[in-house]
């Protein structure tokens, strides 16, 4: 599948990253669909039609957004998957860069995750192709756990969800203080993503009433 790349620019003056950066912010307080062109070229002081010098049109800004975020995710955090560990060090050590990237480009995370189901099917297939290649990894290691008595886990795809679910629930609230913060929060996250899946067998509908 071809990838989508910004429109070679006839408007030097104005860089495709100062694009992007104003978008995720657009994007990011006012939602992908209330955020206009308009909007976006008033922000970078500019006319509208100068954009498109940069992008096709505006689902292509957005495409860049969340495709050069999962690009970049994955290139930090899959090498992970790959250092010979065992499966809790490795499920410790990918939770926690997880959470590091996720923090240092909250904004980018904060599109992608809320906004990218907006994309039209041919360039959504692409981030998620991204997306998945990283689940598959977590869910492999998770059964590698599993079969050594590590992990309490009957279906090693549903725990890579659940844990999928705990941590990118965190970036949308927490707003850390310094690194120190950032440091404390990844680590009683892994703490948690490990105790889940080591306690995932015994916990029951009945447990969670």
């Amino acid at each position: 599948m071809e990838k989508v790349e910004p429109v070679s620019t006839g408007a030097p003056s104005l860089r495709v990253d100062q694009v992007l950066e104003t978008a995720t912010r657009l994007f990011t307080e006012r939602g992908y669909d209330a955020a206009s062109i308009r909007d976006l070229a008033a922000a970078l002081a500019m006319r509208p039609s100068s954009l498109y010098h940069h992008f096709q049109g505006k689902q292509h800004i957005l495409f860049a957004i969340c495709f050069g975020m999962q690009t970049d995710f994955n290139a930090a955090v899959m090498p992970l998957f790959h250092q010979g560990k065992g499966p809790v060090e490795t499920i410790q050590d990918v939770i926690r860069d997880h959470i590091r990237f996720s923090l240092a480009r909250r904004g980018e995370v904060l599109v992608n995750t809320r906004e990218r189901r907006s994309l039209p099917p041919h360039l959504l297939a692409q981030v998620n192709s991204l997306r998945r290649a990283y689940r598959d990894a977590l869910v492999a290691v998770i059964e590698q756990g599993r079969r050594q008595g590590l992990f309490a886990v009957d279906d090693p795809k549903l725990a890579a969800m659940a844990v999928f679910d705990m941590v990118n629930g965190m970036f949308q609230w927490f707003q850390a203080r310094d690194q120190a913060d950032i440091e404390r929060i990844a680590g009683t996250y892994v703490d948690a993503a490990v105790a889940l899946l080591r306690g995932w067998g015994g916990y029951t509908l009945t447990n969670a009433r």
